[in-house]
């Protein structure tokens, strides 16, 4: 499941244009920049395509996370003048927590509401909703700005039960680091040189993967003293990051 950092989200539209292509349009259409905000906890897979088109050909695709908003991505056709019965297809997958997989694909179609006020076709958002509806938009506004035409004002906000699972992984993982930082220090401090060796024979493994590690080059084998010095140092190095991890993850607990 994708997870991607919420804090980010006024970034987001640095992100590169996707490689999906700007579809061929008509004379009286225009192409717009394609972008994605999702207000639910799950993440999301969505398609746009034209519902004129009988093939249902997708003409922009995004994955985002929950909570998040996409990129900025190309393209999708809309008519220079708004005009009642606008409509686009969207194609949505969204990722059941529980079940830890993806729910069967749905298929809306949705009227696209005015234009703003200059009247003119701006970039197209598609909006995943928590009730469950969706909706999309052309509008020069962003989700934060006051003239936003969507029924949610403001970028997605993670929820209180969200920002506390995030934190319960990152505290869980953090724990389980410390927890392993701690037996290797036990394990070279019990046993200085079965260690070494260890660590230098993986170290060789590693040489016949082609991955030439640093150390070999470093050192003049398991029973340099510059080696004890530097593992020992490395064992504490990693042990204080992760009890700074850990203490850190208390500060700011939901």
């Amino acid at each position: 499941m994708l997870l991607k950092n919420w804090l980010l989200l006024p970034l987001v539209f640095l992100a590169s244009l996707a490689a999906t292509g700007c579809a061929i349009g008509r004379a009286d259409t225009v192409p717009a920049s394609v972008s994605g905000v999702n207000y639910t906890d799950q993440d999301i897979h969505y398609r746009l395509f034209d519902p004129k088109d009988p093939k249902q050909t997708v003409v922009a695709s995004e994955e985002i996370g929950p909570f998040a908003a996409g990129g900025v991505i190309c393209c999708y056709n809309v008519p220079k003048t708004w005009t009642p019965g606008i409509q686009v297809g969207v194609i949505l997958q969204s990722y059941d927590n529980n079940a830890r997989d993806y729910r069967p694909r749905q298929t809306f179609i949705v009227d696209l509401p005015p234009y703003d006020k200059s009247g003119k076709a701006g970039d197209v958002w598609f909006i995943n909703y928590p009730d469950g509806t969706v909706g999309v938009v052309s509008t020069a506004y962003r989700p934060n700005g006051d003239e936003w035409p969507g029924k949610i004002k403001g970028w997605p906000k993670p929820s209180l039960a969200f920002q506390r699972e995030l934190w319960e992984r990152d505290m869980r993982l953090a724990q389980e680091s410390l927890r392993a930082s701690k037996e290797s220090a036990a394990e070279f401090d019990r046993n200085p040189s079965d260690f070494l060796k260890k660590k230098w024979d993986f170290y060789l493994e590693e040489l016949k993967q082609k991955r030439h590690p640093k150390e070999l080059q470093m050192f003049a084998g398991p029973i340099d003293p510059e080696f004890l010095a530097h593992e020992r140092q490395w064992r504490m190095r990693l042990l204080e990051h992760s009890q700074d991890t850990v203490d850190r993850l208390l500060k700011v607990k939901p």
